[in-house]
C-alpha cells in the first residue's frame, strides 16, 4: 500500500503508529542525531547542504526533527485516546490540522491556514515549543514562533507558547514544499523506529 493511501485511511494510519510508536523513541534519537552530523560531513553531503539542496536539507531536517516528529506521531487525544496525528491527516473536513505537523521539517504553516483548536493541537504545539526551545539546530526555531502566533490568532491568545529562546537563529532551512511531501517526511520519521 501506498504511502498516500496509508494517510487516506484512519485504520491504515493507526494501525502504523501502533507499530511505529510500540518501540521507544529514545532508542532512535541518537543514531538519528548521529546521521544527522554525518550527512553534513564534508565527505558526505556538506556541499550540497551549503547549497541548500533540497533534497539534501529535507533529509538533515527530518533526521534532527526525529525526536519532536515521534513525541507528536504519537501523542493521542486525551478524550478520546486516538492519535492526533491520524486524526489530523485523515480529517478531510479540517485538511489544514495536518499542516502543524510539517514545522519540524522546517515547512511553515501556511498563510490562512486554521487547524481545529483542539487539545491535540495545544498538545503538539507544546512539543514543538519544547523541541524548539531546547534548541539543538531545530528548523522549528525558524517555523514554530509564527505558526504558534497563526494559532493563537485563531484559537485565542495563549493557545500556544509563542516564547522560544533564540527563534530565527537556526543554522538549518525552512522549506516550502508541497505538505504531502512534507506528510511523507512526518510518516518516514515514524516508521523509522520499527526498522532500526
Amino acid at each position: 500500500m501506498s504511502f498516500f493511501s496509508v494517510t487516506k485511511s484512519y485504520s491504515t494510519i493507526t494501525s502504523t503508529l501502533d507499530t511505529a510508536c510500540k518501540s521507544v523513541g529514545s532508542t532512535c534519537n541518537p543514531l538519528m542525531a548521529s546521521l544527522a552530523v554525518q550527512l553534513r560531513q564534508d565527505e558526505n553531503c556538506a556541499a550540497d547542504y551549503r547549497r541548500e539542496q533540497p533534497l539534501v536539507v529535507a533529509a538533515y531536517n527530518g533526521l534532527i526533527a526525529y525526536e519532536p516528529l515521534y513525541k507528536a506521531g504519537c501523542a493521542r487525544d486525551p478524550d478520546e485516546g486516538k492519535y492526533c496525528f491520524a486524526n489530523a491527516i485523515t480529517n478531510i473536513s479540517s485538511p489544514t490540522d495536518s499542516y502543524p505537523y510539517y514545522l519540524p521539517l522546517g515547512i511553515p504553516l501556511p498563510g490562512g491556514s486554521q487547524p481545529s483548536c483542539t487539545d491535540c493541537l495545544r498538545g503538539t504545539m507544546k512539543i514543538f515549543n519544547e523541541a524548539a526551545s531546547n534548541g539543538n539546530q531545530q528548523p522549528l526555531l525558524d517555523t514554530f514562533p509564527a505558526a504558534a502566533q497563526m494559532i493563537n490568532v485563531a484559537c485565542g491568545p495563549g493557545f500556544a507558547n509563542q516564547t522560544v529562546p533564540n527563534a530565527g537563529q537556526n543554522s538549518g532551512t525552512s522549506l516550502g514544499i508541497n505538505p504531502r511531501l512534507g506528510a511523507l517526511a512526518v510518516f518516514i520519521s515514524s516508521v523509522a523506529v520499527v526498522l532500526v
